[in-house]
């Protein structure tokens, strides 16, 4: 559904010429589909903790993660990324992003690696109910902790960065790079008072090995590192060969993967309104990111290029077993059993109502079933040997 878009549920099983398809009646039922849409739940509601509002979900988040974390390697440099999955029903931590168009929704905090592989998430669950693990630096030690002591280097912008951030990623062999906010606790006023010309740079680095730059190009550049210092190397630009800090390059080189893995997601996305926000969030888990995560390790497992289309399409072919081979343009028509009557002398072509015989039998045995069980002319068509049936059974049976 998120690849081929139709205005309502139901016109995927219509037989309108405008909008028939023949991929979904061939999956399963349009009554069943609904019955099934309407009674999905991922946690047993008499089990269901009231004081976490996560708890209707708490099993797709656990599980999602304990995978993507067992089936991937990062690399060394990793990165903090927010998505935001829009829905417009009332929610105690529904969140409000200006700079996404005015949207309302849910905010998932991922880190992220390579292309855009999601590696961890946390769902934003608000202040009142979480205040713990809601804090920047907080967040990142929650989302990080399965790479500390490795060697990793993550990338932040300037909402998580600050020196108490870094000092607490030194102690755990963890490199910090990122944009910073000049009121941030901890940064030099000699370094943020100073007036740069275009090109010029000042830094200052302190015992713990945490160096603050600040650049000055069309605008002043704030960032924050435990990986580099002051080090500046010559970059190619429009305007030809230029000093530029070694810092500014491993941040840009990072951030243009941040928004990679959201861009991909929204490709052919199935979500779809629905006032239940655990039923959004489920679908955006599962075959958003869970996706575009299968992707990726395809891509690096085989080393093809892949769309994101056509991936959708493979597995969805995949998981209903069909094949990858066109569908015919004509809708097959549905089998429909029918209690017909059989042609002939009644006294020869007459049989025992096989629903009945097999009943007699089993409770009196063959012999007193033969005495017993009374014989019929009528058989339905549609099922496989052409039973014979009395009305009852027929009715019953079917």
């Amino acid at each position: 559904m998120g690849m081929v878009k139709l205005p309502s549920l139901r016109m995927y099983w219509t037989r309108d010429p405008l909008f028939a398809q023949t991929f979904p009646r061939k999956v399963t039922s349009r009554d069943r589909f609904e019955m099934l849409m309407k009674v999905l739940h991922f946690a047993n509601n008499r089990e269901v903790d009231a004081r976490d509002c996560l708890s209707k979900i708490k099993f797709i988040i656990d599980e999602l993660k304990k995978n993507f974390q067992t089936y991937y390697d990062p690399p060394e440099v990793v990165y903090i990324d927010e998505s935001l999955i829009p829905f417009g029903g009332r929610i105690v931590f529904r969140q409000y992003l200006k700079q996404k168009k005015d949207r309302y929704g849910i905010k998932i905090f991922k880190l992220c690696c390579g292309r855009g592989y999601t590696y961890s998430f946390q769902v934003y669950a608000g202040k009142t109910l979480d205040k713990e693990n809601t804090t920047p630096s907080n967040i990142i030690m929650s989302l990080f902790d399965p790479l500390f002591h490795k060697g990793h280097t993550l990338c932040t912008d300037n909402w998580y960065t600050s020196a108490d951030l870094g000092k607490k990623l030194i102690n755990q062999n963890t490199h910090l790079i990122g944009t910073l906010t000049a009121n941030r606790k901890g940064n030099p006023n000699d370094v943020l008072t100073a007036k740069l010309k275009r090109g010029e740079m000042i830094a200052k680095e302190n015992n713990n090995g945490i160096t603050v730059l600040k650049w000055k190009d069309k605008r002043d550049v704030l960032v924050l590192s435990t990986k580099y210092s002051n080090k500046t190397v010559y970059v190619k630009t429009k305007r030809g060969y230029c000093l530029k800090p070694r810092i500014i390059i491993e941040y840009n080189k990072a951030k243009t993967a941040i928004d990679l893995s959201d861009q991909m997601s929204a490709y052919s996305s199935p979500l779809r309104r629905t006032i239940k926000w655990y039923k959004k969030l489920a679908f955006e888990l599962l075959l958003s990111t869970s996706i575009i995560n299968a992707l990726f390790m395809f891509e690096e497992a085989t080393g093809k290029k892949i769309s994101v289309t056509s991936f959708r399409k493979k597995l969805v072919n995949a998981l209903v077993q069909q094949s990858d081979e066109e569908i015919p343009v004509h809708i097959a028509k549905k089998s429909v059993h029918k209690l017909q009557k059989k042609e002939g002398d009644v006294h020869k072509i007459r049989k025992y109502c096989s629903s009945c015989y097999e009943k007699n039998s089993r409770l009196l045995g063959r012999k007193t079933a033969r005495n017993l069980t009374k014989k019929v002319v009528t058989f339905c068509n549609a099922c496989k040997d052409q039973p014979y049936l009395c009305l009852q059974c027929f009715n019953k049976l079917h």
